[in-house]
């Protein structure tokens, strides 16, 4: 699933191996590669590429098993699946960007500032998730004894729950059912969102599931952020959404993934912005980027009273090991 960005031009980088990564591009300048999140594609920076582009060359793949990418292979772990857009830019000849993630983009952005230092210049890091150890392995577990990413999961969730432990596969079926079951979990997700996201959402889950190959946030489940943190030296904003998932008890807070970086480091939230928040709040976010890339040291960001008010909010869950 690609944006409907009629200016936007659109190829494939070819990574060896036999794997290719559909990306869109548009924009003239230094470039600024976008990451989106699972089980997205780059339709999700749709409204906020037109606006960065106007001072950078804006560039959006499709991450391996997502959007217009085909699977990545199966046994994969996940700096494999970072390292692929390392071979991105070197079929793109680009030697260095700026990267802007959001989840799963973020933390990949966040890897390969760590073990890439050369070939990333700054970060804007959207909901960088720092899973609670025990949850991040029981996740990990479930998701390879149910699916192995042929299905979605099922999870175990009371009202109110935006996350929770896998506890079965829906079923493709004749009915048609299964396509509902999805809309109603992303409506679920994203219940101030726009139907056209909603509907882009589902859409994109489950073309992405049908490809099969290694699933990232699966993978990632398998990934310790928290140790590669401490070598990042990028100068980085992180940036939350007030609506998003991505807070206690599921997850570390982003006040806290910041204190582990060795880079400046800033904070910035979106005041309503959830999971869908850079087609929610294009403005807000582009403005956050723009602004930030230009002057990293003199951006003002959140501090004090309204960074502990972010740092404070919680999910409201129970996340028992049943």
């Amino acid at each position: 699933m690609a944006t409907n960005l009629s200016k936007a031009r659109r190829g494939y980088a070819d990574l060896n191996d036999n794997l290719q990564m559909y990306f869109e591009t548009m924009g003239d300048g230094e470039p600024v590669i976008f990451l989106h999140q699972s089980w997205w594609s780059s339709f999700e920076f749709e409204k906020v590429i037109p606006i960065v582009s106007r001072q950078y060359k804006v560039i959006a793949p499709d991450s391996l098993g997502f959007g217009y990418s085909p699977p990545a292979p199966w046994d994969w772990e996940f700096e494999q699946y970072c390292d692929s857009f390392i071979k991105f830019m070197d079929f793109l000849k680009i030697s260095r960007a700026s990267f802007v993630g959001q989840h799963t983009g973020a933390i990949i952005a966040a890897d390969l500032a760590a073990r890439y230092p050369e070939r990333v210049d700054k970060l804007v890091l959207g909901g960088l998730a720092i899973y609670e150890s025990k949850i991040r392995q029981e996740k990990y577990r479930r998701r390879r004894l149910l699916g192995w990413n042929w299905m979605p999961y099922i999870k175990s969730l009371k009202p109110g729950d935006v996350i929770g432990y896998e506890v079965g596969i829906l079923p493709k079926q004749e009915d048609g059912n299964h396509l509902l079951e999805m809309w109603k979990e992303q409506k679920r997700e994203n219940p101030d969102s726009s139907l056209s996201g909603i509907h882009k959402a589902t859409l994109a889950n489950m073309l992405h599931y049908d490809k099969g190959g290694a699933d990232a946030i699966t993978i990632l489940l398998n990934y310790d952020l928290e140790k590669t943190l401490p070598n990042v030296h990028a100068s980085a904003l992180l940036i939350a959404g007030t609506r998003d998932c991505v807070k206690p008890p599921v997850f570390k807070t982003i006040h806290y993934a910041g204190s582990l970086m060795s880079g400046l480091v800033k904070y910035q939230a979106v005041y309503g912005a959830g999971i869908m928040g850079w087609l929610d709040y294009p403005e807000e976010h582009a403005q956050a980027v723009l602004e930030f890339l230009k002057e990293p040291e003199n951006y003002p960001g959140i501090t004090g009273y309204e960074l502990e008010l972010l740092s404070r909010e919680k999910l409201f869950l129970d996340l028992e090991n049943k």
